[in-house]
């Protein structure tokens, strides 16, 4: 066998490894022996709208399947598939964490505020291991999945020209859960809130509510009014 042939079959092989990645890099020094398995991340096509949480790589940190955490990991959480994306710069590649290596992660946003995402099984409406927000921690938990979706629209020109009707829109998902008694959904609003409780309660929620003037307008004061709600003792019914 000629140099040349020996050259071009090794070559091959290595372009081939590569495309495979059992992704090392060393965040920091107390983190050295574990080793992020995934694969290199196919960028998504352009369309209206965003498939990533965040639009940019933010500082955060991993906990592995056997309980180890690796921090200083600059990352992407993908909303449109519920993948983690984070930045091997060793090999200057973009790479997707296998989901069954991890527990979750912790991301922080632009305004520096930690976000706690676990990785838990979904028994509804497409089973399996999705990745959930974790908005409240308490016996009962209340959950996000940051979904986004890919979906037809009105047709229009991108930037270069280019004719498509297809974008990507949010559709966030929220979760009441119990590892007792599972998942039940829930809507950001004080009705749906108030639904979630016995009849005999409702009344008294709705009193505790005006007690501490709280108005569900949007994410934030929904959290907050079912941190107080909990907090008096009030048990979601599944």
């Amino acid at each position: 066998m000629s140099n040349r042939i020996k050259y071009i079959l090794l070559l091959a092989l290595a372009l081939s490894v590569g495309s495979l990645v059992n992704a090392q890099e060393t965040p920091n020094e107390n983190w050295e022996a574990q080793k992020i398995k995934g694969v290199r991340y196919l960028l998504d096509a352009v369309y209206n709208g965003f498939p990533f949480l965040n639009d940019s790589w933010l500082p955060g940190r991993i906990e592995f399947a056997d309980g180890e955490i690796a921090d200083s990991i600059y990352m992407r959480y993908s909303s449109y598939k519920d993948e983690l994306i984070y930045f091997n710069k060793s090999i200057s590649a973009q790479i997707m964490i296998d989901k069954a290596s991890l527990n979750g992660f912790w991301v922080a946003d632009k305004d520096k505020k930690m976000h706690v995402f676990r990785k838990q099984y979904f028994d509804g409406f497409i089973k399996g291991d999705r990745y959930f927000e974790v908005l409240t921690d308490g016996e009962t938990k209340l959950l996000a999945y940051r979904k986004v979706n890919l979906t037809a629209t009105t047709p229009y020109h991108d930037i270069n020209g280019i004719l498509k009707n297809m974008e990507y829109t949010t559709d966030h998902q929220f979760y009441f859960y119990s590892p007792e008694k599972g998942y039940t959904p829930v809507r950001l609003n004080r009705s749906a809130l108030l639904a979630k409780f016995v009849k005999t309660d409702q009344k008294a929620i709705k009193k505790l509510l005006r007690k501490n003037r709280m108005q569900i307008l949007d994410e934030d004061s929904f959290i907050d009014a079912w941190k107080t709600t909990e907090k008096d003792g009030f048990k979601v019914v599944f």
